[in-house]
């Protein structure tokens, strides 16, 4: 009895030194994980923003990948439509007034 007593002994000792181990080690990920953020911290805190022009390059980029080549060709359309509406509006106009100073005049 007093052997299998002394075994389970051994083995829960054994089961806590480990687990100790692996305390120890995650501890020493820790302090090697906080000491490195610290270091990358204090490396962005001490370089240089980037430039606009870099900025307006990435929005730009981000402009075209967003808007598609059929967009543009859609948003053409939809403005000389537009445009060719606009005209015949103007031209409608300026025949009404012709029309309506030509009734005026008696003619």
């Amino acid at each position: 009895m007093s052997r299998s007593r002394f075994f389970k002994e051994n083995l829960e000792l054994d089961e806590i030194r480990a687990a100790e181990e692996q305390l120890l080690q995650r501890e020493k990920a820790f302090t090697e994980n906080q000491s490195r953020i610290a270091l990358e911290l204090i490396e962005q805190e001490s370089t240089i923003p980037p430039l606009d022009e870099i900025h307006a390059r990435t929005r730009r980029k981000q402009h075209e990948l967003i808007v598609s080549r059929g967009e543009v060709a859609n948003v053409r359309r939809d403005q000389a439509r537009s445009l060719l509406m606009l005209l015949l509006l103007v031209t409608t106009t300026c025949t009404l007034i012709w029309w309506g100073l030509k009734l005026m005049q008696g003619g």
